[in-house]
């Protein structure tokens, strides 16, 4: 072995490689299924599973939850294979284990880094006390189509924003300690591209330039990598027209020796198999050779390895010091979270004592309260308790809005709108939604949306639209009463168009998990206020799809002075811009924004740049609001954004308080990639630009000088 390599390594995982053979090192870089309720694809054979564990040749084993049967596994793996090494056992668990937090596309709302670290260290604390060791989780892969199923796991569409939450989630599961008892190994994905999937739909073909790549896609990944994340996942995907997972340029060239990636790179469930359909391989054995040879660690759940990367070492394809390095890093990661020295250590007698407490629970209500976007109000809201309310709509008494990937959460413990309004002996409310009693209401609460299904893996929508039978409630009920406030569950952003312009408020709620019912109650009646802003963009109409706020600017801008002339940029049967920017949010507060200044005229990259902005809170309610800070390069080498988010802050507000605001950039805010591929501001002008959202920005103008 490689003495280089070696050192690298605890002196017990050396150690252990040595006493292997060759067929043990192949089983080491083999994820395994084994019969489960939860399935993401193929269904497998779990006696042969048990065959091989006995035999050593079984590294991991995939999203298994009954703590009985994975202690009988790790048993098994331990007391009956010839050297006795564990199992990491893996599972998808992406926004709560038993306790349902809000879908990651909704926490990404709250902007706020400590809740999501608290919310992922509370994941943790559970899974780790249910016979868990690693969740395939964070999910950071850019979004801009809301066609695509997948946006829910995702912090949205802005790659400052997904680095800073990236590295809350990851800084929550592991804890800088994955000795810790009540910490979990991450799993950060999809490695790369997965997110601008050709048309929105789940599996399909991604091309882009390098340099989107690099400025876009890749920034939270290296969050995560600097994070320490344990394991980084492939993806589906084509990119550079190879498959992620045996793309050589992004594994080997881009994750190790650019990025300096030390952990372990599993393939997704069977896309190491698949590169044959992807036609870059003729069979099995082939798929094998590529996939590994391209620095792909772990295969999940298909047996290419398995069945033919010994004899691809035999046959001298494949070296087996490059084999032994990818045991080492498998090794090595049992030996992080303490399963060499007691492979039992995650497992507890009454183990539900560790679920479901009331400070996880109390942790999902705010966790509901900050992510949920308040997107209109004509005056509305709050409600009052003087008030008769009425509470309709198919989603009023819904315990289905968890979501996807919820591993263990179940719905019969969420708390639906209407049984949390029920509870309260101060409030006039009916569910009677007849004309006379529709009429009589001072204001109707409408919950209508998608059901928790409905977005995720494999669900792929070109019709955003709430379904018609929701919108012809609203259109009968509207008949009878105008004041209606309108909560709306999904997974993505839907085309809601319509109800922006009729109701009287709009609360997009998403799939807010355990505490839906009391989150939403606490905000319509002020217990708490809205402060969560959108991150990624609801379109006007989805033929504007893909459509998203740091877009390019063309050669033909649209001429708002000119709406109706054809030969710019614009579409003649509807507006050009989205009907929610990125960054948008409203309160029940109002906020002025005034007296933008920068500090220097010239910025150079030995020095800093001083921003500073006064934001008023207008009204009498104490009120967060989240302050962006965004660029615009004047010039450049290449196209860039029209703008690009580069600081906020999330400030808490006394009625009638004013705060002045500072952010202080350097020149490496102003970097890009740029025509020669070189990270630089070059030298130009840009706009520094802040406001409450990526449309309504003051502006001033810095001079950068990068050289």
């Amino acid at each position: 072995m490689n003495k280089n390599i070696a050192n690298k390594y605890p002196k017990e995982v050396i150690n252990l490689l040595e006493k292997m053979t060759l067929d043990e090192k192949v089983g080491q870089l083999y994820q395994a299924p084994f019969f489960s309720d939860i399935v993401t694809g193929h269904e497998y054979n779990s006696s042969e599973t048990i065959k091989r564990i006995k035999k050593g040749l079984v590294g991991s084993i995939l999203n298994i939850h009954n703590e009985e049967m994975l202690l009988k596994l790790q048993k098994t793996a331990v007391e009956d294979s010839r050297l006795g090494i564990p199992l990491i056992f893996c599972f998808d668990i992406v926004h709560g284990y038993k306790t349902a937090f809000p879908i990651n596309l909704a926490l990404s709302n709250s902007w706020d880094c400590d809740l999501i670290k608290r919310v992922s260290t509370a994941v943790a604390y559970e899974t780790a006390h249910r016979g868990i060791h690693l969740t395939f989780s964070p999910m950071v892969d850019l979004v801009r189509d809301p066609r695509w199923g997948r946006v829910m796991e995702s912090n949205g569409e802005d790659p400052y924003l997904s680095s800073i939450l990236a590295k809350a989630y990851v800084e929550g599961y592991q804890q800088n300690d994955l000795s810790n008892p009540n910490s979990i190994a991450a799993c950060s994905k999809h490695f790369i591209g997965y997110g601008q999937s050709e048309a929105g739909r789940d599996y399909n073909t991604v091309d882009m330039s390098k340099r989107v790549l690099y400025n876009m896609y890749l920034p939270p990944f290296i969050s995560t990598i600097k994070s320490e994340v344990s394991m980084i996942m492939t993806s589906f995907n084509t990119i550079f027209d190879r498959p992620s997972t045996a793309n050589k340029q992004l594994l080997k060239g881009l994750l190790r020796d650019e990025l300096g990636f030390k952990g372990s790179i599993i393939s997704d469930y069977t896309s190491t198999e698949e590169i044959i359909n992807h036609k870059v391989a003729k069979d099995i054995k082939d798929a094998a050779y590529q996939c590994f040879d391209a620095g792909l660690d772990i295969e999940m759940v298909s047996e290419t390895y398995i069945n033919h990367l010994k004899d691809l070492i035999e046959e001298g394809a494949i070296k087996e010091n490059d084999l032994d390095e990818s045991v080492l890093r498998i090794l090595k990661l049992k030996f992080d979270l303490g399963l060499l020295d007691n492979p039992y250590s995650y497992f507890y007698e009454n183990s539900n004592q560790y679920i479901l407490n009331d400070l996880t629970k109390s942790l999902s209500k705010e966790a509901a309260e900050k992510s949920m976007v308040l997107l209109k109000n004509d005056n509305i809201l709050p409600l009052e308790t003087s008030q008769k309310i009425l509470l309709c709509g198919p989603m009023i008494d819904s315990q289905d809005v968890i979501g996807e990937w919820s591993a263990m959460a179940d719905k019969k413990d969420v708390t639906s709108i209407l049984s949390a309004f029920s509870s309260s002996d101060t409030l006039i409310i009916t569910t009677d939604d007849s004309k006379e009693s529709v009429s009589s209401a001072d204001v109707v609460v409408m919950a209508l949306g998608e059901l928790g299904n409905e977005a995720g893996e494999g669900n792929s929508k070109t019709n955003l639209y709430l379904k018609q039978e929701q919108t012809d409630y609203f259109e009968k009920i509207y008949s009878y009463n105008k004041n209606i406030v309108v909560v709306i569950f999904a997974g993505r952003p839907l085309i809601i168009t319509k109800f922006d312009k009729l109701a009287k408020a709009v609360l997009y709620a998403y799939q807010p998990g355990l505490e839906a019912g009391p989150a939403i109650k606490s905000l319509l009646m002020a217990e708490s206020i809205p402060s969560g802003k959108i991150t990624m963009t609801f379109p006007y109409h989805e033929g504007q799809i893909p459509i998203y706020y740091n877009h390019y600017q063309t050669g033909r801008p649209f001429d708002f002075s000119r709406p109706k002339y054809r030969y710019n940029t614009r579409y003649q049967d509807c507006q050009n811009e989205p009907l929610y920017p990125f960054g948008y949010g409203l309160s029940y507060a109002t906020f002025k924004y005034e007296n933008l200044s920068i500090d220097k005229q010239t910025l150079n990259k030995y020095d800093k740049l001083l921003v500073t902005i006064d934001c008023t809170n207008q009204s009498s309610f104490a009120a967060e609001e989240i302050i962006q800070l965004y660029i615009e390069a004047l010039t450049f080498s290449v196209a860039r954004p029209v703008n690009e988010l580069k600081a906020y802050k999330k400030i808490m507000l006394k009625p009638k308080e004013k705060q002045t605001i500072q952010f202080e950039l350097s020149v490496n805010d102003f970097r890009s990639y740029n025509l020669d591929m070189i990270h630089t501001a070059e030298n130009h002008k840009y706009k520094i630009k802040v406001g409450p959202n990526s449309k309504t920005l003051y502006e001033a103008i810095v001079n950068v000088i990068d050289e």
